[in-house]
C-alpha cells in the first residue's frame, strides 16, 4: 500500500493495483455468482481510489457495500465474507494511516472490527466448516477476525510511525532553514548599522568642519585673505582625511575583516589626531590622559576613537560660539574610559532617524561597555563610555 508523501504518480499507480484486485478477486471469489462478484469489486475498488484522501468516508461506504453483500441472497448462495473482510481490511488501513486525529482512527478501527465480526456471526466462511453456529464458534470466528485485524492495526501503526517521523525531521530541516535564514538576515542587518555607524561618523565630522570653515572663510575673505586662504587649506586637508578614511572603510569592507579581530591602532595616536583635527577646526580642546594604553582589540580602539570624534564634532556644532572642550582618558588593564564635556549650550535635541548618540552607544555596548551622556549640572554636555578590555570585550562580541 502507497504511504503518504510518495509521489503522486507511484500513488495513482498504487490505487489502480488495489482496486483491480479486488475486483479481480471478488469475482473469482464469488465463482457461483460471478456478476455479483464483478459488481461489488467494481463498486468497492471505485470506493478505494479515495481511501487516502477520504479515509472515513470511504470506510462508511465499504461498511454500506459489504452489509448490503452479507444479505443479499441469489439463487439460494449468499456473497462470500472473506473479500468483504479483505475490502474492509483495505479501508481500516488507510483510516489508521491517513486520518490525522489517532483517538478518531482508532474509534473506527475499533467500529470495524466489530463490524467484521458481525459479518463472519451473519454467515460463516466455508474455511470454519460448521453447521451450527454456538456461542463457541462465535468467539473463535471473533478471534480470527480481531487476529486479521490486529494485522493491519501493526502495519498501519508502522507506517504511521514512520511518516511521524519523516514528518518530524522535515520539520526540523524547515526550521533550522529558518534559523539560519533569520541569522543571516540579523548578520546583514548589524553590517547595515556598523556601516552606517562608520559612515555618519566619517563623513558628519568632516562635513562639520568643512561647513564651519568655509562659513568662516566667507566671512573673512575680504577683511583677511591670508586667514580665509588657511581656512580653505584646512576644508581642503579635510576633505582629503575624508576621502581616505572612506577607502580604508571600503577597503575593509571589501577584505571581510572583523573590527575586533585586529590588533590595537596606536589608541593615543588616534585620539591626539582627532583632537588636532577639532582644534584645526577652531575649537579648544584639551586633552588629560591617565595611564599607559594597554593592548587592546582594533574594534575597542576603533570605538574609543569615534566616540571622541563624535563628541567632538557635536560640541562644534551644538555648543555655540567659543566652547572650550576637554578630553579626558583613563587606560586601565582591563578596560579604557573616556570622558569628553565642553561649557558650551549643550546638544541639541536628537533628531528622529539621528546617528550621534545612538551610534556612540551602539558602539559601546558592541563590546560589553557602558555609555552615558546629558547636561552638566553647570552647564554644557557630558558624554563618558567605559569599554572593557580583552576577555570581558571578547566574550561581548560572542554573545
Amino acid at each position: 500500500m502507497d504511504e503518504r508523501g510518495a509521489p503522486r504518480q507511484y500513488a495513482m499507480v498504487t490505487d489502480v493495483i488495489v482496486s483491480g484486485t479486488v475486483a479481480v478477486v471478488a469475482t473469482w471469489w464469488w465463482h457461483q455468482f460471478p456478476w455479483g462478484g464483478l459488481l461489488f469489486g467494481c463498486l468497492a475498488g471505485g470506493v478505494l481510489m479515495w481511501r487516502r484522501h477520504r479515509p472515513l468516508p470511504v470506510l462508511a461506504a465499504v461498511m454500506v457495500l459489504c452489509a448490503i453483500a452479507a444479505v443479499v441472497q441469489v439463487h439460494g448462495t449468499r456473497l462470500h465474507v472473506g473479500m468483504s473482510l479483505v475490502t474492509l481490511g483495505f479501508a481500516l488501513y488507510a483510516v489508521l494511516v491517513y486520518v490525522p486525529n489517532f483517538l478518531m482512527a482508532a474509534g473506527a478501527g475499533l467500529a470495524t472490527l466489530l463490524f467484521s465480526a458481525a459479518l463472519v456471526m451473519m454467515r460463516p466462511p466455508p474455511w470454519l466448516g460448521w453447521r451450527r453456529f454456538e456461542l463457541l464458534d462465535a468467539l473463535e470466528a471473533f478471534g480470527q477476525v480481531a487476529a486479521f485485524s490486529a494485522v493491519i492495526w501493526a502495519a498501519a501503526l508502522i507506517v504511521r510511525l514512520i511518516q511521524q517521523q519523516r514528518t518530524i525531521a522535515q520539520e526540523r530541516r524547515a526550521g533550522a532553514k529558518r534559523d539560519r535564514m533569520h541569522l543571516a538576515q540579523i548578520a546583514v542587518a548589524e553590517e547595515r548599522t556598523r556601516i552606517a555607524r562608520e559612515l555618519h561618523d566619517i563623513v558628519a565630522h568632516s562635513l562639520s568642519v568643512i561647513v564651519l570653515h568655509a562659513n568662516g572663510a566667507s566671512y573673512v575673505l575680504d577683511q583677511d585673505p591670508g586667514e580665509a586662504r588657511e581656512a580653505l587649506q584646512t576644508i581642503s586637508m579635510t576633505g582629503r582625511d575624508a576621502l581616505a578614511e572612506i577607502q580604508q572603510l571600503v577597503e575593509h569592507l571589501r577584505s571581510d575583516a572583523g573590527d575586533a579581530g585586529g590588533p590595537s591602532q596606536a589608541v593615543p595616536e588616534q585620539i591626539e589626531t582627532v583632537v588636532e583635527r577639532a582644534r584645526g577646526a577652531g575649537l579648544a580642546v584639551d586633552l588629560v590622559v591617565d595611564g599607559v594604553a594597554p593592548a587592546m582589540p582594533g574594534g575597542v580602539a576603533l570605538a574609543v576613537t569615534r566616540i571622541v570624534q563624535e563628541s567632538l564634532t557635536n560640541t562644534l556644532k551644538h555648543a555655540g560660539r567659543h566652547p572650550v572642550a576637554t578630553v579626558h582618558v583613563w587606560y586601565r588593564p582591563d578596560a579604557i574610559e573616556v570622558e569628553v564635556e565642553d561649557d558650551g549650550r549643550g546638544a541639541a535635541p536628537p533628531r528622529p532617524g539621528g546617528f550621534g548618540l545612538v551610534g556612540m552607544r551602539e558602539r559601546a555596548q558592541l563590546y560589553g561597555g557602558k555609555f552615558v551622556a546629558g547636561p552638566r549640572a553647570d552647564g554644557g554636555w557630558r558624554v563618558r563610555a567605559s569599554i572593557p578590555i580583552g576577555g570581558a570585550a571578547e566574550r561581548a562580541v560572542e554573545v
